[in-house]
């Protein structure tokens, strides 16, 4: 069943670090604009909004729902992390669409009381995960469902930062915040669950941080998952690396085959036979156009999302294990969505 509009207005809460994404791509959705822009700063508001082709803009996200809520019909939430649970419960509350960055929240809790309420209200919920749609993690996805790897036994990530002095456009790709270790590595548990069709059953993490630096902000985390399957997850993030280039890979290896990708350069590698070949891509606007086209249709669709508010929750459920295990030095048992002793 579809929705019937000619046009779905979205409104952009946030999102400084964005803006120059969204607008590279505005003119290349279908079925939605850009209506409205709340931003804290006036200024990067108005500049938003004129990127975006959007007539509204406010230095706040109250004052928009309070002023100008019959402007948009859903929203992008790209505030800070701990505000996206207020944000998200208002426009639920105000019957709005809502696209908001991963993490949903900033607990398990508070998760749950957001998919509670955009069911109450029932208003569609996205969680962004744009490394979901990078073109060459898409291509293993592909592989994977279509059995050419088997079973999935090993998944190895490792993603490496420069310092937290990062610049704004790295930040966009890479999707980070220093909140601990929920936004630290929140990506990359919904890739394992994801890649792997399921949430893990075994939890171990380790972490380390300088002296000075807030308790959970960590420069370096090691995560391992253990599935039901038997198979394993060893996740390697790092935020130590000078100022300079940052870098990802993936590598699965599975009962039929194995498959990588990284981000080097864009450059993907492909093994087909005979010779191997470099594909260049630009992979940062292409997922962001996709998983905001996936949204947009969602709505217009009158259906789920790819990535639900379950799978939101799923991902913290399993970050907030992450945290238990760093601090005990010891696994944590995961059954039926809850830590268990």
């Amino acid at each position: 069943q579809r929705v019937s509009f000619s046009m779905l207005r979205l409104a952009l809460i946030g999102g400084s670090h964005v803006c120059e994404q969204y607008g590279r791509i505005a003119a290349r959705i279908r079925n939605a604009r850009f209506s409205a822009v709340a931003n804290r700063d006036a200024g990067i508001a108005e500049r938003t909004a004129r990127l975006l082709g959007a007539e509204i803009w406010t230095d706040g996200f109250d004052k928009l729902m309070s002023s100008h809520a019959a402007a948009f019909d859903a929203v992008l939430i790209h505030s800070t992390n701990p505000s996206h649970e207020l944000h998200c419960r208002s426009a639920a509350q105000a019957g709005r669409h809502i696209l908001v960055e991963s993490p949903l929240a900033m607990s398990s809790r508070a998760a749950q009381s957001v998919v509670d309420e955009c069911g109450r209200s029932g208003v569609r919920l996205m969680v962004g995960q744009i490394a979901r749609f990078w073109p060459s993690v898409q291509a293993v996805k592909e592989s994977l469902d279509g059995g050419k790897l088997g079973q999935p036994g090993l998944l190895r990530i490792h993603r490496w930062e420069s310092l937290p002095s990062e610049s704004s456009a790295e930040r966009s790709q890479l999707g980070t915040r220093a909140d601990g270790t929920l936004s630290t590595i929140i990506r990359e548990i919904d890739l394992a669950c994801w890649l792997f069709g399921r949430g893990p059953t075994q939890v171990f993490a380790v972490g380390r941080r300088h002296s000075t630096a807030p308790i959970e902000d960590w420069d370096y985390v090691q995560l391992h998952l253990g599935f039901s399957n038997g198979g394993m997850v060893i996740v390697d993030y790092s935020r130590i690396l000078p100022q300079g280039d940052c870098y990802f890979s993936l590598s699965v290896i599975g009962s039929a085959g194995a498959a990588y990708a990284d981000d080097h350069h864009n450059m993907q590698l492909l093994f087909c036979g005979g010779r191997p070949s470099g594909l260049l891509t630009g992979q940062v606007d292409k997922a962001m156009l996709s998983q905001l086209q996936e949204f947009i249709d969602a709505v217009e669709q009158n259906r789920e999302p790819i990535i639900t508010g379950a799978d939101g929750l799923a991902a913290i459920l399993v970050s907030e294990a992450a945290t238990e295990s760093i601090a005990s030095g010891q696994a944590v048992c995961l059954a039926g969505g809850r830590n268990q002793p």
